[in-house]
């Protein structure tokens, strides 16, 4: 099923770029015309949409201009940061191909934000935008990171399901070996 993994890969990148576009959108529509109706109308839309995915503090958020974004500056972050990394994973032929997960890597990358959300939510300091720029922008690549690594693994792991349930032993031995690749060792 190489084409339906890929497919499925595209489209969750697709996806990633629509939203790190809409993001920077209520910044484009205002500076161009800030009194545009439609503009407006389309900015309280995607202000309210994000306010869903978002807590929007407005402290915790970058303004462009006077002009709030729709997200906090650490969800800016993530969010254009997973849509590169999976265009880029999707240049070097990710989101098909099964590779090992490298443990190390996702933690170092997801490590930065786990600091600062973590020390600033249980109030030992304050974060700062650039701060939280800075640190959702490894998070979003290592996010982009394991959706790369999933997608295939969930196929193979729905392969030896099938394989399993049919009875087909050797074709089950085969995909375990595979699973175990994935996962297995650790380093």
């Amino acid at each position: 099923m190489p084409g339906a993994k890929q497919f499925i890969y595209d489209a969750i990148t697709v996806a990633y770029i629509v939203i790190a576009i809409s993001i920077f959108l209520p910044w484009a529509l205002l500076s161009i015309a800030p009194e545009n109706g439609l503009f407006l109308g389309i900015t309280d839309f995607l202000h309210w949409f994000y306010s869903f995915l978002c807590h929007q503090l407005p402290f915790r958020t970058i303004y462009f201009n006077g002009i709030k974004m729709p997200v906090c500056a650490r969800d800016l972050s993530i969010y254009v940061a997973t849509a590169l990394g999976l265009v880029y994973f999707r240049l070097k032929g990710f989101g098909e191909k099964e590779f090992k997960i490298n443990y190390v890597l996702v933690v170092l990358l997801f490590l930065p934000t786990a600091l600062d959300g973590f020390t600033q939510l249980f109030g030992w300091r304050e974060s700062t935008n650039l701060l939280r720029l800075v640190t959702g922008f490894p998070y979003g690549v290592g996010y982009a990171y394991l959706i790369a690594w999933v997608l295939p693994f969930i196929f193979l792991l729905a392969s030896l399901i099938g394989a399993l349930l049919t009875g087909k032993d050797a074709e089950s031995d085969e995909l375990i070996a595979r699973v175990k690749k994935m996962l297995w060792p650790p380093l």
